[in-house]
């Protein structure tokens, strides 16, 4: 296979998780079908585990390919969040702060791009967080009668590894403003 179509991989996989959250809500929104909205998101899930191993084998990491992926990840929580709302209303607090949080860490992120032409890539304490959202997510996606006590307990380390996630962030393009202020 051609070199440069094996270096675009990893975005396809990217924009194809972004297209599967349509028939994952669809799915998940039509009575009988809630086992398939399940296969797909695991194919979703399939794809994010993969485009980032494709993409470092064969040196097609790129800015752009680092926040299409970002973006694909944080888009499809919110989407599986607004999915579980029915069933899930203690959802509503992890929505309203993820989307807080990315809106704001997408700011950040775009003007530091815009000063430096630089992006930052996810750190560990960022994909330790985006592991315990979408464990918490897909584990309300298969069980949808779990005791409040269980959901609770599953969104408040989702909260705690959000917030700690966004501290962590901010330092982080704290430090680096701060560095292009002393060159």
């Amino acid at each position: 296979m051609n070199r440069n179509i094996i270096k675009q991989i990893p975005n396809m996989l990217s924009f194809l998780r972004i297209i599967l959250i349509v028939p994952i809500v669809i799915l998940y929104n039509i009575e009988g079908c809630h086992l398939w909205a399940v296969i797909v998101l695991a194919l979703s899930c399939f794809t994010d585990f993969f485009d980032g191993k494709i993409a470092r084998k064969y040196d097609a990491v790129s800015k752009f390919g680092r926040g299409l992926d970002g973006f694909a990840d944080k888009l499809m929580q919110l989407a599986m969040i607004l999915c579980l709302l029915g069933e899930y209303s203690q959802l509503t607090v992890l929505f309203a702060v993820l989307l807080i949080k990315e809106v704001g860490m997408g700011v950040i992120g775009l003007v530091y791009y815009k000063k430096t032409k630089e992006v930052h890539g996810a750190r560990i304490y960022g994909k330790v967080s985006t592991v315990f959202i979408d464990t918490t997510l897909i584990t309300l996606f298969l069980f949808k009668d779990l005791p409040d006590l269980i959901v609770w307990g599953m969104i408040s380390v989702c909260l705690i590894s959000s917030f700690f996630a966004a501290v962590m962030y901010s330092l982080m393009y704290k430090k680096s403003f701060n560095e292009i202020k002393t060159k």
